[in-house]
């Protein structure tokens, strides 16, 4: 026991420290310090918790209820995405519809003060989030919340993260002291309740359509499911995995609640908010293996020549609809190309994964959803967090090991992550992927 209060009292103290320093990003080497410092305390709690009994289990679970609450008290400065779901609550509080016109626009001039529209990012851009994110962004502005309210309601989420993983962890039969790995584990205290961040509503979401697969609740695996694609689009690559567990009934309910949640919004306008075209064409952050597709493309110098082919095919076969052509030539450039093919990868990946019939759901998922993060152009640290849990639950030693080594990506500070960083992120984490990978294989 005295491990685990130990333990408990020093974490405290480390995000009381975090708390109190104000903006983390003028003071990266005091915050890298305590990520450290705190996955350390979290290796020692899970040790204790594993050889202790109830007593210790309990003590573990409320200290990461505290970590969060102060985390949550304290000011978000290494992400400014809250302030967004704050104005998109804000927006529709005040009867407006949050995908029609992004923050800048005049219509909203009675909306904005000196605390949150300035620190809205991309302000000339409509949202980019999914119906039921913008329906509990509503709830919350209903509730005139403002950020320091919002954190706190998702790091109550996260709880909710923690419960449904031992809830899992109990239907896969695992030891439940490996909910430690994610209940202490310093990534998803700081980005969750710390940065705000909308991650714990659609990863509590897949952790419990994961539940419901095991445990053979299918349709409430499929509504799961469906709502987890309504907080953020990545779970749509569980569908294919999730299709072949579950019967029509089950996919009826998945659409049911994706109908039942878009429904609001396209009977007043858009059904999505642009801002996700802008998010697939432009951003990009940290990006490991699309990086490295891109620059094979540009090696290739595949704009001039693909652009010589196409227009060979559409003077022979061509009619004179010009839309299509004129898609063919912008999608040729290396910068769109490699866009499409790390897309047409990450589905590859996860249909690939559907197949393997001796695939558990959870390893599935795993895989599924650590294939794209990596595949993706945009990686930012609480990305990591959609496999954390499921990392957790399977002691998955390369995810975690990725998630301690991510936070290195704010060293960057304002602009692209250094090839250095990534690689120093990316290569131990993968080595370690590729070892258990090939265990696994041997036996």
């Amino acid at each position: 026991m005295r491990v685990v209060v130990s333990s408990a009292l020093a974490a405290a103290a480390v995000y009381a420290i975090l708390h109190g320093i104000g903006d983390l990003k003028t003071h990266l080497a005091l915050y890298l310090a305590g990520h450290a410092i705190l996955l350390v305390l979290m290796l020692c709690a899970w040790r204790a918790v594993a050889a202790g009994g109830p007593v210790h289990f309990r003590v573990m679970f409320a200290a990461a209820v505290v970590f969060r609450l102060i985390a949550a008290t304290g000011v978000p400065s290494l992400s400014d995405d809250v302030y967004r779901y704050v104005w998109d609550g804000r927006v529709q509080a005040a009867g407006h519809h949050p995908y029609k016109l992004p923050p800048a626009d005049p219509a909203f001039s009675d909306l904005r003060d000196a605390d949150v529209h300035p620190r809205i990012n991309h302000p000339g851009i409509p949202t980019i989030y999914p119906p039921l994110a913008e329906m509990l962004f509503a709830a919350l502005g209903s509730a005139k919340l403002g950020v320091t309210g919002f954190k706190i309601v998702f790091a109550l989420i996260d709880v909710g993260v923690i419960l449904a993983l031992l809830r899992l962890l109990r239907a896969l039969h695992l030891p439940r002291d490996r909910v430690v790995l994610y209940a202490w584990n310093p990534l998803a205290v700081i980005e969750i309740a710390g940065s705000g961040h909308i991650e714990p509503l659609g990863v509590l979401l897949v952790v419990l359509a994961l539940v419901a697969i095991v445990e053979g609740k299918a349709a409430w695996a499929g509504a799961a499911l469906g709502g987890a694609i309504q907080a953020k689009l990545l779970p749509l690559l569980l569908v294919p995995g999730f299709a072949r567990r579950m019967k029509a009934p089950a996919l009826l309910a998945m659409l049911a609640v994706v109908v039942v949640t878009t429904a609001p919004y396209a009977v007043q306008g858009p059904w999505f908010g642009g801002g996700v075209f802008a998010y697939a064409h432009r951003w990009e952050h940290g990006a490991v293996l699309f990086a490295a597709v891109r620059g094979f493309f540009e090696w290739a110098d595949t704009g001039p020549h693909l652009k010589v082919a196409i227009a060979w095919v559409q003077s022979r076969w061509g009619g004179n609809e010009s839309g299509l052509w004129d898609a063919l030539y912008r999608m040729v450039w290396p910068q769109e190309l490699a866009r499409v093919t790390v897309a047409l990868l990450a589905i590859g990946w996860a249909v690939a994964q559907s197949l393997r019939p001796r695939l558990d759901a959870a390893h599935e998922a795993r895989l599924v959803l650590g294939g794209a993060i990596l595949l993706a152009p945009t990686l930012h640290p609480w990305y990591v967090l959609w496999v954390l849990p499921i990392a957790a639950a399977q002691a998955a030693g390369g995810w975690l090991l990725f998630g301690a080594l991510v936070p290195l990506q704010y060293l960057a500070g304002a602009g692209d992550v250094p090839w250095s960083i990534r690689l120093a992120i990316l290569l131990p984490s993968l080595a370690w992927m590729i070892r258990d990978a090939l265990l696994r294989f041997r036996r």
